[in-house]
């Protein structure tokens, strides 16, 4: 701070000492002035601040309607999936009860068509007593692409059977029956049924009517085909006599005139089984174009290799056995204790079901011996086994 010492005294009186400034102007002068200086005359336009573009609003508004497009269709077809999903599976659900409980609903007891399943529950490939305790057999022999029949046997539920074919309809009325609502194709087979004739029975005897247009002597092959058919097909039954349309003796290119019956040897055919494989890829067991053998004994250790290109073995490499008849009842020991359980399951019901049909082919059991198991699937083998009465079973229910 100075030294010197200031005081109000001495501020007032310097004030009073500065000389006095005066403005001699007019308030005209000074207006003018003011209208004459430049600075205040200029226009004073608001200050424009930049503007920000347009364009991002737009892209921003095209962005979501683009994707509102691809979000909301998305959306409802999930939605759709997903109800078609449920509706799937309802359905899907109440098909699967359907099968098991076999209680298919006809909304017209008139109508002859049907459909068919595989049996896959329980696995197999023959056909038991216990099979059949509500079901009627239904045997018939199918051609495939191969110039082979095989014998199917077709389980009917007794309550699905129309009231005019009785309680126990014998082969001939089956087969006129449902021989035209099969499916052949769609069960891996070609188009052969119904035969080209009118079916009737006289007694034991089965007496084929056929068309004139028929084709069934064009090659031996073609009459083979009919042979075996109709042994498959007419069980119960022991001759079959092909005539004419006004029933007199017919005459075949192959073979000439037919006038004696053809023996038909049913159930006791005397015969081997083998793996067939359809075009449709599933398995099934069939005889070797109807080879017959003496005894039992020699058709099961034919049956242990593959008769040719078209047939194989259902005995797989590395087991063996041997067979021997003691009573009726056919004694199959196998070489070393077989354990049913590392095999596949399909791999071991064709071989039980194989040796079991084919010794049934012969009216005959079999026990089986050096089995790990005592019980397995549906087989007891503390005893002898019931014979099979039919091949390859599918269900054929009334839709």
């Amino acid at each position: 701070m100075s030294k010197d010492k200031w005081n109000e005294d001495d501020i007032e009186k310097r004030l009073r000492d500065m000389p006095v400034v005066k403005d001699q102007r007019t308030k005209d002068e000074i207006l003018q002035r003011l209208k004459e200086d430049s600075r205040l005359s200029e226009s004073k336009e608001p200050i424009k601040k930049p503007s920000k573009s347009k364009w991002p609003p737009i892209i921003a508004a095209v962005a979501a309607i683009v994707l509102l497009t691809i979000i909301v269709p998305t959306f409802i077809q999930q939605n759709n999936e997903v109800s078609m999903d449920k509706v799937t599976t309802e359905e899907t659900a109440d098909t699967i009860e359907m099968e098991n409980n076999e209680e298919m609903q006809s909304n017209d007891a008139s109508d002859a068509s049907v459909f068919t399943r595989q049996v896959s529950a329980p696995l197999s490939y023959a056909v038991y007593p216990a099979d059949v305790l509500d079901h009627t057999a239904f045997h018939i022999g199918l051609a495939t692409d191969q110039a082979t029949i095989v014998p199917i046997t077709f389980l009917i539920p007794n309550e699905r059977l129309p009231e005019g074919l009785g309680v126990s309809p014998d082969a001939v009325a089956l087969y006129n029956e449902y021989a035209n609502t099969i499916d052949e194709e769609a069960l891996g087979f070609i188009e052969y049924h119904p035969y080209k004739a009118m079916i009737s029975s006289n007694g034991k005897q089965v007496q084929m009517k056929f068309t004139a247009n028929h084709n069934y002597d064009t090659s031996s092959a073609t009459l083979e085909m009919l042979n075996l058919s109709v042994q498959d097909t007419f069980q119960g039954y022991d001759e079959i006599k092909f005539l004419q349309e006004d029933a007199s003796s017919i005459t075949f290119e192959q073979v000439g005139q037919v006038d004696e019956p053809i023996a038909l040897s049913g159930a006791v055919s005397h015969q081997a089984y083998y793996r067939f494989l359809k075009s449709d890829g599933e398995a099934v067991l069939s005889t070797n174009f109807g080879k017959a053998f003496e005894t039992v004994e020699q058709a099961l250790r034919d049956m242990k290799k593959s008769p040719n290109d078209i047939y194989s073995t259902v005995v797989p490499k590395g087991i063996d056995f041997t067979a021997k008849e003691v009573k009726g009842i056919v004694n199959v020991k196998f070489t070393d204790v077989l354990d049913l359980d590392k095999m596949q399951s399909e791999e071991a019901m064709q071989l039980l079901d194989g040796i079991l049909l084919t010794a049934a082919s012969f009216d005959k059991q079999v026990e089986f011996d050096q089995i790990a198991q005592e019980q397995w699937n549906h087989f007891d083998f503390t005893q002898p086994l019931e014979k099979p009465m039919g091949s390859n079973p599918k269900y054929l229910i009334n839709e």
